[in-house]
Formats: structure tokens, sequence, C-alpha cells
């Protein structure tokens, strides 16, 4: 009886304890500490996200999960831009944008990259969705709004390879 009470709790313990170390050894992959544009603050006016960085981080986290890295796409990162400037200005949820687009996440309140990764993978439905191995391309985007509930929104879009994506047109 209690060898098996010690089988079925070796799978949770085992999450848990990847979901504590996984951020220490992500720091070990780059060298101790985290990228100073990981943990920019993006909540002031002309704060500028490290995308390249941002999405190093992500990578980092897919190839730990046994998934193939993601490339920069300049069309995701605009409509993840008008996303998260939507979020902003309203303080609702954007939809998903429907062709082209595996996963979106989207975040609001913290006010670095890290953070929000940290957020998104500490997530089990988050996490395994950014590790999903049908996408091939990824835009990231963050958007400030002082005068908003939770000052900084974040999305991060995922797409599929050689799925025509609709760009989200740009908000007024």
């Amino acid at each position: 009886m209690a060898r098996t009470l010690l089988a079925d709790l070796f799978p949770p313990l085992r999450l848990i304890a990847a979901l504590f170390f996984l951020p220490l050894a992500l720091a070990a992959c780059t060298g101790g500490a985290l990228a100073p544009g990981l943990v920019a603050r993006m909540d002031a006016p002309g704060a500028s996200l490290d995308r390249a960085e941002a999405l190093k981080l992500i990578n980092q986290y897919r190839s730990s999960r046994g998934v193939a890295p993601l490339r920069a796409d300049a069309s995701l990162d605009a409509s993840a831009q008008a996303l998260a400037d939507q979020y902003a200005r309203n303080s609702t949820r954007p939809a998903k944008p429907q062709n082209g687009i595996v996963h979106m996440s989207l975040s609001a309140g913290y006010s670095n990259f890290a953070d929000t990764f940290s957020g998104w993978r500490g997530r089990p439905e988050e996490a395994n969705a950014i590790a999903n191995a049908t996408a091939s391309t990824a835009g990231i985007a963050v958007a400030y709004a002082p005068s908003s509930t939770y000052g900084v929104h974040w999305v991060l879009l995922l797409g599929a390879p050689d799925v025509p994506l609709t760009p989200v047109p740009a908000s007024r």
C-alpha cells in the first residue's frame, strides 16, 4: 500500500520539482543572470522590449522540452503589437486571430518579460502551448497604458508553418 502511495506521488513531485528548478536552469543557460533586456521595466513611456532576448528565453524553454526553436516573424510581431495596444487601451482580452495562429498568450501587470514568461510557464496549459511542436514562428509585444488597471499588457503569438497569417489591423 505504501509503495503504491509513493509511486502515485512521484509524477506530481517531479512536476513540482521541474517548475521549481526550471528558472534556475534557465538562469544557468544565460551565465547565471538574466539578460538586461529580459528584466528591463516596460512600465514607462518609451520603454522598448528586447524581442530577440525574449525569443531566446522562450527557445531555451522549448529546448528543455525537446521542441524545435521558434523564429522571429515581423508580421507576427506587428499583429502582436496591435493586439497588445488594443489590450492596453481597452483592458479587455483581445480575441485570438484565426488564421495562422497556433496559440496566443496574454498577460497583464508584469513589468518585465522575465516575470511575464515565468507566469506563463507556471500555468501548465500555457507552458504546454508554448512548447507546442506545431508552432514555428513567434511574435511578441508589450504595451503600456498608465491609466489602465494593470499598466503593462503582453501578447505572444505562435504561428504555424506555411499557414498564411491574416494581419491584425493596427489600432487607432
